[in-house]
C-alpha cells in the first residue's frame, strides 16, 4: 500500500515495527503527544477504543483480484491502489451441539449481533480494570441492556437484570 500510494514520494516514511506491541505503544504514544499517526491497524481493539482515530477512505473500491495478486506478496514490484478489504466474522456450531439445542438457544446465536464500538468499549473497560472475560460479559450486560435485550425473550432479559 505505501508503495502504491507513493507515499514516500509525498513525504512520508515507512518504520516497520516488528510486533503488535511496539505498533501499539506508537500508535498510543503519537496519540497523547498529539503528533500525526498513519497506519493500518484492526478493529475490535481496547486500543481503537480508548484513542479516537479516523478510518482513512481509500478512495477507490476493494479490489479484490488486486489484493491476491500484489498486495498480499511481499516485495510485489507493480502494487496498485485498493481499499483494504473488510474481514467477516462468522460464528459456527458443531452439528451434533445444534442438534441438541433447543430452538431458543439457536435463536439466540442467530440473532446475536454485537458493533465494533460496543466491543472496543468493554475491551477498553476490560483492559483499563485488569479484569477477565466473566468480568467483561457482566460489565457488557450492565453497561448495554438495549444492545443485548433484544437477543433473548422479555422473561429471560428479566432474569439476566436480576441475576446482575
Amino acid at each position: 500500500m505505501f508503495k502504491a500510494y507513493k507515499a514516500e514520494q509525498a513525504g512520508f516514511r515507512l518504520v516497520d515495527i516488528g510486533f503488535a506491541a511496539g505498533l501499539d505503544g506508537s500508535m498510543a504514544r503519537a496519540y497523547e503527544h498529539k503528533q500525526p499517526w498513519l497506519g493500518v491497524y484492526w478493529a475490535p481493539t481496547s486500543l481503537l477504543g480508548k484513542y479516537k482515530m479516523v478510518k482513512l477512505d481509500a478512495g477507490v473500491p476493494v479490489d479484490e483480484a488486486e489484493w491476491k495478486r500484489c498486495t498480499m506478496v511481499a516485495n510485489c514490484p507493480d502494487p496498485k491502489v485498493t481499499a483494504w478489504p473488510t474481514g467477516r466474522l462468522f460464528m459456527l456450531v458443531a452439528k451434533p451441539f445444534a442438534d441438541k439445542s433447543s430452538p431458543d438457544v439457536l435463536k439466540y446465536l442467530k440473532t446475536r449481533s454485537f458493533k465494533t464500538a460496543d466491543v472496543q468499549q468493554v475491551m477498553v473497560w476490560m483492559t483499563d480494570n485488569q479484569a477477565t472475560g466473566e468480568d467483561g460479559a457482566k460489565h457488557f450486560l450492565k453497561a448495554k441492556p438495549e444492545v443485548w435485550t433484544k437477543w433473548v425473550t422479555t422473561a429471560a432479559a428479566e432474569k439476566i437484570k436480576a441475576s446482575l
